[in-house]
């Protein structure tokens, strides 16, 4: 038994039950062990989610090949984003347990350096491009945790709370918002990630003053 043993039952039991449902106790049960051994290996129910976020965060580095590695700049960053949310999303709260987290693996760090170069492709510096890429992260973390939290509620009769957001809305008072909010429901979970990706990359402005326009 090692860590990474100890993550995918760990992310198995997350899948089945969600993340409430991930505990020593359950852990050791889906292992076939006592709780006190799971100790040598983790130390607490947070030590667990940042072995499960290792875990994912390898699951995404094995999405993106030796030519997304080598992708023109932006190419490189929009191939990691992808594939960290689709990583994240396979797994039931997968967001959520990966929040917060630093994953230490170093199949993890050899795509964050490769993203970390993609940056410095553009123009900026190493301290520039390491906020960038924690930025970037935040986004597609936090964009993920919304879609399985929205999800889920759709599960729970999800239709019927739309249809009330859209009653509650005054068109009168507030037409925009009105305006907006069939567009919002109308446009894909893929569509919005890909919006927002191209609007954190496009029309880049390095620190040295040249102009970078999204190709």
């Amino acid at each position: 038994m090692n860590r990474d043993v100890i993550a995918r039952s760990a992310l198995r039991l997350l899948d089945a039950n969600g993340i409430e449902g991930v505990t020593m106790r359950t852990l050791a049960a889906e292992l076939g062990v006592q709780a006190p051994s799971l100790y040598w290996h983790v130390k607490s129910k947070e030590d667990i989610f940042r072995a499960m976020a290792a875990a994912m965060s390898e699951d995404a580095t094995a999405l993106m090949t030796a030519a997304d590695r080598r992708a023109p700049g932006r190419e490189c960053i929009t191939r990691w984003a992808r594939a960290l949310r689709r990583t994240m999303l396979i797994h039931r709260d997968g967001a959520r347990v990966f929040a917060g987290t630093l994953a230490t693996d170093p199949a993890g760090f050899y795509v964050v350096e490769s993203v970390l170069d993609a940056w410095r492709e553009i123009g900026f510096s190493p301290a520039e491009a390491a906020l960038r890429t924690s930025l970037l992260r935040h986004f597609i973390v936090g964009f993920c945790i919304e879609t399985q939290t929205l999800t889920q509620l759709h599960g729970e009769s999800g239709d019927g709370r739309l249809d009330e957001l859209q009653a509650s809305i005054n068109p009168e008072r507030f037409p925009l918002a009105a305006r907006a909010l069939p567009i919002l429901l109308g446009t894909t979970d893929d569509d919005q990630f890909e919006l927002g990706v191209r609007l954190m990359l496009a029309d880049i402005t390095a620190p040295d003053g040249r102009h970078h326009v999204a190709r």
